[in-house]
């Protein structure tokens, strides 16, 4: 699947990029009201700032658009656009599973399922789940193709629900309850082909190392969710890999998304600007801005600004604003969460290509450890926006 580059090319290509041009995509505007690019790319700044509001969720929602803009005022991005592109996984033709099958399983999940089964292709061996949730993928290879599939997962109600729809299905699916993380787990690879639709962080590096000491003959991996894991950095499994990734940098690749509704997005602008006027509060009492403080409880946003601002501060152990102080700061979180969702265009061009990079960090690992590795995407990105696809063979 992988094209133009050798995975080996495409991944010091990109690391080149992203470490020359990491002062456009590590600094966060919600923290630096205006980043160093700002100063050196004007232009920039001002297309950024001058955008509509109509402009702004559509633009977010396209990495090529946004990358098309920046190339124009930044000339080394403009080979980026051939250096993320991946073709398509070839998918494996086969009938309509039976409505029943699936019956459970939300529209959209149905069909990044049913696409990610399609594009596992021809299976010779017995199949492992890594951390199947109720089986709904699992079920889909069992009735699909003749070996037996063990299921493994960690909680026991989802183990005794997945059960009763494969026994419900007659298909020959089993469940084992197992925490993919304890080290004795790596032995169910052995002797199997392992695949694993969007297990997040520490879930799908534990599958690469068990991979690697395992050795199951083959495996299709499709990673979500970086950003989960113990770490606070990320820590590449190839020695030359030569980037640092924060967990918050972790989370920038994973940013985008095509489900959100109306009413959601409101929602999350709303937390953002009084996430911001509390940050300018905060500031003028002497607290650098980039401070962390914990996540903010969505019910809050139930209180009203003046509400949520007086509960943060309770617990932020800062003096509430009253006054002429707290009529004014609502007003001035909005104008910074106008500039932010603009400025942070630049941030969000580079989400595929950091991604990008973190998968194929993953894919090396394999090929360097005796796989035959491809790197595809399994749907279109409409479907979800986590679409690449692993897959090894021995």
């Amino acid at each position: 699947m992988t094209a133009p580059f050798a995975l080996t090319t495409r991944f010091h290509r990109l690391r080149d990029l992203l470490a020359a041009y990491e002062g456009l995509w590590r600094p966060s505007p919600f923290h630096e009201p205006r980043p160093a690019w700002c100063e050196r790319y004007p232009r920039l700044t001002a297309r950024l700032l001058g955008l509509a509001d109509a402009d702004l969720v559509p633009l977010a929602a396209d990495g090529h658009a946004l990358i098309q803009m920046l190339a124009a005022h930044v000339r080394g991005l403009a080979g980026l656009h051939e250096l993320i592109a991946l073709p398509t996984a070839e998918a494996r033709a086969g009938a309509a599973p039976p409505v029943r099958l699936l019956a459970h399983v939300p529209g959209r999940k149905q069909a990044q399922i049913t696409a990610f089964a399609g594009a596992v292709g021809e299976v010779g061996h017995p199949l492992l789940e890594w951390c199947a949730g109720k089986g709904h993928l699992g079920r889909l290879l069992a009735w699909r193709q003749p070996h037996p599939v063990t299921s493994l997962e960690i909680d026991p109600a989802l183990v005794e629900a997945g059960q009763a729809l494969a026994r419900r299905a007659g298909l020959d699916q089993h469940f084992v309850g197992a925490d993919v993380l304890a080290p004795g787990t790596v032995h169910h690879l052995a002797g199997r082909h392992a695949v694993a639709l969007h297990a997040c962080g520490d879930l799908h590096l534990a599958l690469l190392r068990g991979a690697v000491q395992a050795k199951p003959p083959a495996l299709d991996l499709t990673p979500c969710c970086y950003y989960r894991t113990a770490r606070t950095h990320y820590q590449p499994l190839n020695a030359d890999a030569g980037l640092a990734l924060s967990r918050d940098e972790l989370h920038l690749a994973v940013t985008d998304t095509v489900t959100a509704g109306r009413r959601d997005r409101r929602r999350a602008e709303t937390a953002a600007a009084w996430k911001l006027a509390f940050l300018e509060w905060r500031a003028a009492a002497g607290v650098p801005r980039d401070r962390s403080f914990r996540p903010v409880p969505e019910a809050w946003l139930g209180l009203g600004f003046r509400g949520w601002m007086e509960r943060l501060c309770l617990r932020e152990s800062l003096p509430p604003p009253s006054g002429p102080d707290g009529a004014g700061l609502e007003a001035a979180g909005w104008r910074r969460q106008a500039e932010v969702r603009r400025l942070d265009l630049v941030r969000l061009a580079f989400r595929r290509p950091l991604e990008l990079w973190l998968v194929l960090d993953q894919a090396l690992f394999l090929e360097r450890n005796g796989y035959r590795v491809r790197l595809g995407e399994f749907c279109e990105r409409g479907l979800t926006p986590r679409n690449l696809l692993i897959s090894a063979r021995l």
